[in-house]
């Protein structure tokens, strides 16, 4: 494990650090290990008039994005964040190519709430394809002020302006561009109609290059939130209900019956046992303290067995059954008539059962509340929702949390993550102290937000020679926005379903058909597992260009991407 201990409380506001000279001074204080591009998120000192607030930052400012210090080393700044799909390195060679300076002069920022803007959730592949595209521009924007800086100083038009790794040059002369941003300001309005440099001008993109995050974990640096230790810092684990995985048919809220808080003052180490409504949760000293208090509490629970059958025999008939209304996404004007009047009609169900998304480690996050501060150290892939989630837990405003997101077990789909940053922001606020909290490996399973299940109809039909003259595609599936559980425990949000239109991406074909329908098919309600999902990627589902589809929904905590119904 790796001892942290030179991270004191947060960091301040990009304002002030313009008055520090250069564009903008980068916001935290970076690792001094050799590969410190990828060192874990110190939280530097806030002064006392910015102690309290982490507004995050506007979307639509260049000073959002790119950051360069008088030294000339470049900051980008991304909302998303990297879940081992190495997207921390591809941003960093977007940012290379169009600030045009070396790639290793390059530092990536994913995910911290208070540094990066909120760009949503980190799902469905949109990091490259959708969230880097203003990150280029603010770079692209950048060069193009530093060109004019340089034209400026050298008394030469901007066209006689060249750039080579973080260097203007012209006639002769030449400038880095940590001489160029001196006194510089970086808070301008992004324009969305800068000029983005051709494929013929990369230099890094579309070149294999070493991934930044490797050699720190190679070498045993701190990465993980996992292997974060922070002074002080006391170790929890949580004591779920006895209901593992179900969504807003359990009775959280109102589920806990007794806990014996004396069954465990005789083990050593514990510290406190802590009950808010039905979250309960037992302090140590030591983790191995805390998981034998959790093993030894005792509580008593209401009897509940209200899910229904999601067996794989049972879940044909328990995704039919479920009440659902239809969401049409594509109809074609005689669909139903081409397939009726076909000469062979053919119809087929398929039945995808729950997925686990089975992180390699239980989910782990730390927290500290001072003074009204709420920090926490988390890999979650939602960073701005957790923000949010844990303010409104909390009783806070938005403003007073600041997320800092490290990496943590991929998840590739929500796992505990949230989830657990949640509880560990909770039991800090109600003990003072710094808190650990991993879950166990069997709460992971249990209540990690499921891969839901789903239900795939197909009917089309075929003229006498074999060609397809119609196609009908409906899906159903229980997709549901799996709260963070501690939410629903305490009482702070009200157990009710959250059922999420997922799925359309995939549900409408992508081949072309004479006539097509396709819909989704929503459940009027969820009541069966946390999960959401996309519409799995299938020969069945996957080829689309027209039709209908439609889908229902039944619960299991599950996470996703899309959605559809029948």
């Amino acid at each position: 494990m790796i001892t942290k201990t030179d991270t004191p409380a947060i960091a301040l506001t990009r304002r002030q650090l313009l008055k520090a000279g250069g564009l903008v001074m980068v916001a935290s204080a970076t690792a001094t290990h050799l590969f410190a591009q990828n060192a874990a998120p110190a939280a530097p000192p806030v002064p006392a008039s910015v102690a309290k607030t982490f507004p995050v930052p506007a979307d639509n400012r260049v000073d959002s994005f790119i950051a360069i210090g008088p030294d000339g080393k470049v900051t980008g700044f991304c909302g998303h964040v990297d879940l081992g799909t190495g997207v921390r390195t591809a941003l960093a060679q977007m940012v290379a190519d169009e600030l045009d300076v070396a790639f290793d002069r390059v530092t990536m920022v994913l995910g911290h709430t208070f540094r990066t803007p909120d760009q949503g959730p980190t799902i469905a592949s949109a990091t490259i394809q959708v969230t880097a595209k203003p990150l280029r521009q603010a770079a692209a924007q950048v060069r193009e002020l530093l060109v004019t800086l340089a034209a400026q100083q050298f008394g030469a038009p901007a066209s006689a302006i060249t750039t080579r790794d973080g260097v203007a040059h012209a006639g002769g002369k030449q400038l880095t561009y940590g001489e160029l941003v001196q006194g510089q300001n970086l808070q301008l309005p992004l324009n969305a109609e800068t000029v983005l440099r051709p494929s013929s001008q990369f230099r890094h993109m579309g070149q294999s290059v070493a991934r930044v995050d490797i050699p720190n974990k190679v070498l045993g640096a701190l990465t993980y939130v996992h292997d974060l230790r922070l002074p002080g810092m006391v170790h929890a684990r949580v004591v779920r209900p006895p209901y593992g995985g179900a969504d807003a048919a359990a009775p959280f809220g109102s589920a806990l019956v007794s806990v014996d808080k004396d069954s465990v003052k005789h083990l050593p180490g514990i510290l406190s046992v802590v009950v808010q409504g039905d979250f309960v949760a037992v302090v140590a000293e030591r983790e191995e303290q805390a998981i034998a208090g959790m093993r030894q509490l005792k509580v008593q629970w209401k009897e509940w067995a209200g899910l229904p059958d999601l067996s794989l025999n049972g879940l044909h008939a328990t995704l039919v059954n479920h009440p659902k209304k239809d969401r049409n996404l594509v109809v074609e004007d005689g669909a139903q008539d081409a397939i009726k009047n076909s000469a062979t009609v053919i119809e087929a169900d398929y039945v995808w059962p729950y997925h686990m998304h089975a992180s390699i480690g239980p989910s782990c996050a730390v927290a500290r509340v001072t003074d009204g501060v709420v920090e926490v150290w988390s890999g979650t892939q939602n960073p701005h929702d957790v923000r949010k989630d844990i303010a409104k837990l909390l009783g806070v405003d938005n403003d007073a949390v600041n997320i800092l997101r490290m990496e943590a077990s991929g998840c590739y789909g929500r796992n505990g993550a949230d989830d657990v940053s949640a509880d560990a922001a909770l039991i800090a606020r109600i003990t003072g102290k710094t808190v650990r909290l991993q879950l166990m490996r069997e709460q992971e399973n249990a209540w990690e937000p499921k891969g839901t299940a789903q239900l795939i109809r197909v009917r089309g039909g075929l003229d006498d020679k074999g060609h397809v003259t119609g196609y009908d595609f409906r899906t159903c599936y229980p997709s549901n926005g799996a709260t963070v559980l501690a939410l629903l425990l305490t009482g702070k949000v009200a157990n009710t379903a959250v059922v999420q239109e997922m799925g359309d991406r995939t549900a409408v074909p992508q081949y072309e058909y004479p006539s097509a329908t396709s819909s989704a098919r929503m459940p009027r309600r969820s009541r069966a597992r946390r999960g959401c999902v996309a519409c799995p990627h299938c020969p069945t589902c996957s080829p689309t260009n027209a039709g209908s589809t439609s889908a229902p929904t039944v619960p299991r905590r599950t996470p996703s991407n899309t959605a559809c119904v029948i």
